[in-house]
């Protein structure tokens, strides 16, 4: 029921319209990343997809922000079955919980900045998706723009805005054997960037 409510509250407000260029809602196992500007994020690439997939489709996000009670703590347990990571350094392998769910058969939304930026294009991304990329090369590893969500709720709001979000979602990243981590990560996010602008015009 919370599911439900969720995803049509954040139609309602935000949109959250996806469009997919050379690529379509799939089955396959996926790590969506994507840029991270508001708490909204989350939600936006969440409720684009139907129910259908949602049910396999797990956000990656900060224990120590997330795992709380209350509302917060009931959307993300409740609504988003959120995959909790600790950034505080307490655990072993902060990874840990991600690898989890992976191998329970889930996909993943994952935000490689680590955490919300006010720029236009992405900070450098942490190392964690190339890691993951490495560990489970079956995965389909999909960029992901979200737009105008920091609009709508920008830093230190409670409400969002009813200001209209998209998600574009791009072809999956194809790795090339002669990429270091470093690479990898600078295409990453350069696929990421590379959505924010408007396709070439065919006249």
């Amino acid at each position: 029921m919370i599911t439900k409510l969720l995803a049509a509250l954040t139609k309602l407000l935000i949109g959250a319209y996806p469009y997919w260029r050379n690529n379509r809602p799939s089955p396959q196992q996926r790590l969506y990343f994507a840029n991270h500007t508001s708490h909204l994020d989350t939600l936006a690439i969440w409720s684009s997809f139907s129910a259908e997939y949602r049910s396999k489709i797990r956000p990656v996000a900060a224990k120590d922000y997330w795992d709380k009670g209350g509302l917060r703590g009931l959307i993300a347990k409740r609504g988003l079955n959120v995959v909790l990571i600790d950034r505080e350094g307490k655990s072993d392998d902060p990874l840990q919980p991600l690898y989890t769910a992976l191998e329970q058969g889930d996909s993943l939304i994952l935000f490689p900045e680590g955490t919300r930026s006010l720029e236009n294009k992405p900070a450098e991304f942490k190392a964690g998706l190339y890691h993951l990329s490495q560990r489970y090369p079956q995965l389909e590893l999909v960029p992901v723009y979200l737009d105008n969500t920091q609009r709508s709720l920008p830093k230190g709001a409670f409400l969002p805005l009813p200001f209209s979000c998209t998600v574009t979602f791009g072809e999956p990243l194809v790795c090339e054997p002669s990429w270091d981590k470093t690479e990898f990560l600078r295409q990453a996010r350069q696929a990421v960037i590379a959505l924010s602008q408007p396709l070439p015009s065919t006249k």
